[in-house]
Order: structure tokens, then C-alpha cells, then sequence
């Protein structure tokens, strides 16, 4: 079985700590690669709402630099993606796709350019932002929309095909994305507020609204939004997959792990490999296997596949 993961942080904890991909003690694991056929991890480069302006810009450009030579070192077990075929090409290695992702829109310093120049370096993905506010919207913790940047922002990633994540978007700027966006979008790491009312998750409408455009939304581990007691569980995963099932999201439904985001999650699961034998529990519990393979690979493949260049 192959694993497509639309969200982790692990490349900063890596730095932070001073380790590496072939020597660390964080929740991804790329030695689990023995575990399945291939896979993909979106590697996000974390911008805290604090960083902000041409430091928001540096700060991901660094990170830029830093990840080609953190993945050269393992060249054996994972390359970067530079173009969709690299995906396939890859996977099939049985290796590892790494893909560039960012989380906070404020590395594009209030200038569309920006986004050409990200592009450019092959990021696939954007988040708009974190959990505060910043020149594109607010997160879950601030009112407000989109602002008119933001706005510009989203028209000019749809142009060069980075991939808008509403990830973190409050409920107002969730709205404005709708009335703006023209292509699919994606919540990279959110659940959804029927089984955990937390404001990070998703509403009904706004899931039923990627499943409408034919987007993504990736299952986030994270404990405090699978359940109210913010307690670790399978069967808390379990809901939140079944309800999206039930909200139409079969071809949606992918997983979003938030791996080393400072998350706790249930016993077993912490690693890619825990992940993949999560799926004899989905199998135990009702889930056909060809859903459990759009889960797991194949919704998230023929997006990327669909939508990035």
C-alpha cells in the first residue's frame, strides 16, 4: 500500500534539534518507507505568525535551500518533486516524494511576485494562514476575511498553479475563498466540527463544499481536534473518516497527518508505519479497500496529479 500525507511539519523539528532525516527521533520516520510501496510527504515550511514581511520571505528561503540538502543526503530512500511526474516516478521507486509546501501566506511579503518566485522553486502548496491574523486573512483565533491581497494572492497561485490550502482559514475567510476560487482547494490538515466542534475543523457545508469542487481534505492525527477531551484514540479517527464518508467525501478523503507539529496522537499511530497498519483497523470497522485506497493514495495522487505542473 502506498501513503500520501498532505501535511507535516518534521522539516523544522529537524533543524531545530540539530538532526537529520537518517537521524532523529521525531514522528516521521523515513525509514518507514520499508513499510509501504512508495509514498508522498508534503514537507511544509512553517512560518509562525510572528515572522513577518522580507523575514517571513527569507525565513521560507532558507528553509528552501535547507531541504534539497537534507534529501540529498538520503537520496537513497526520497527525492524532491520538481514536476508532477516526478510523483509517479518516485513512488514507484519505492522511495519517498518529498513535496514543498508552505503554511502561512505571509512569506509573500504583500507582493504577488512572490508567488511567482515560490512557484518557481517548485512549493506546490500554500496555506493562506496560521492561526492569527496576517496580510492575507485570519486564522481560527481572529474575525475578519480575506483581505484584498489575500484575495489577489488566491487568483495569482490558482495562475501558477500553487495550490490554495484552507488549512487554518477562519469561517468568514472561508467564505470569501468560495466566492473567489475558481480551481480546487485544499484543507490539508483539518477534521470536521460534527465529531469535534473545535474552529479549526471544518463544518458540514464547508466539507460539503471541497467535495462539490472536487478538492481534498486531509485527516489531521491531532488529538484535540478528533475529540472534545482532546483524548488519543482509532475510533475517534474512525468517526471523522466515517462521517466525511457520509457527507459524500469518498473521493475527497485523504490524510493530513500534522506529524511533528508539536501534536499528540493515539498510541500506534505516530509513525508512517503505525499509519499504515491503522488500515487492517478501517478494514475491521467496515471500510471497503477501495476506499481505504483512496485514503490512502489515490484521491491525493489524482489531485496533485490533476492540478500542479
Amino acid at each position: 500500500m502506498k501513503l500520501f500525507d498532505l501535511h507535516c511539519d518534521t522539516i523544522e523539528e529537524l533543524r531545530d534539534h540539530g538532526e537529520d532525516f537518517a537521524h532523529h527521533h521525531r514522528q516521521f520516520d523515513i525509514q518507514d518507507i520499508q513499510h509501504c510501496d512508495g509514498g508522498v510527504q508534503t514537507m511544509a515550511v512553517f512560518v509562525p505568525d510572528h515572522i513577518r514581511g522580507q523575514a517571513a520571505k527569507d525565513f521560507v528561503d532558507d528553509y528552501y535551500h535547507y531541504m534539497n540538502d537534507a534529501v540529498s543526503k538520503v537520496s537513497h530512500l526520497a527525492q524532491m518533486v520538481e514536476q508532477v511526474g516526478d510523483i509517479q516516478r518516485i513512488t514507484f521507486e519505492h522511495k519517498w516524494a518529498f513535496l514543498r509546501s508552505i503554511e502561512s501566506g505571509a512569506c509573500f511579503n504583500q507582493d504577488l511576485d512572490n508567488i511567482n518566485h515560490f512557484a518557481s522553486l517548485n512549493f506546490k502548496m500554500c496555506g493562506l494562514v496560521w492561526n492569527g491574523p496576517n496580510e492575507l486573512g485570519s486564522g481560527p483565533n481572529t474575525e475578519g476575511g480575506l483581505t484584498d491581497f489575500g484575495k489577489a494572492a488566491v487568483k495569482r497561485m490558482e495562475e501558477v498553479g500553487m495550490i490554495v490550502d484552507c488549512s487554518h482559514l477562519n469561517d468568514a475567510g472561508f467564505q470569501d475563498l468560495l466566492e473567489i476560487a475558481e480551481k480546487p482547494f485544499v484543507a490539508s490538515h483539518s477534521n470536521v466540527r460534527a465529531c469535534c466542534s473545535h474552529p479549526r475543523n471544518l463544518t458540514d457545508a464547508q466539507f460539503t463544499e471541497i467535495v462539490r469542487r472536487k478538492g481534498l481534505c486531509g485527516v489531521n492525527l491531532f488529538s484535540k481536534f478528533l475529540d472534545e477531551n482532546d483524548q488519543p484514540s482509532k475510533e475517534s479517527i474512525f468517526r471523522h473518516i466515517y462521517h466525511m464518508l457520509k457527507l459524500g467525501g469518498e473521493d475527497v478523503i485523504a490524510w493530513g497527518t500534522d506529524y511533528d507539529g508539536d501534536i499528540t496522537i493515539a498510541s500506534g499511530l505516530e509513525h508512517p508505519r503505525g499509519l499504515i497498519q491503522f488500515a487492517d483497523y478501517l478494514l475491521q470497522m467496515g471500510i471497503e479497500q477501495r476506499i481505504i485506497d483512496k485514503l490512502y493514495f489515490e484521491n491525493a495522487f489524482r489531485f496533485f496529479t490533476e492540478n500542479i505542473h
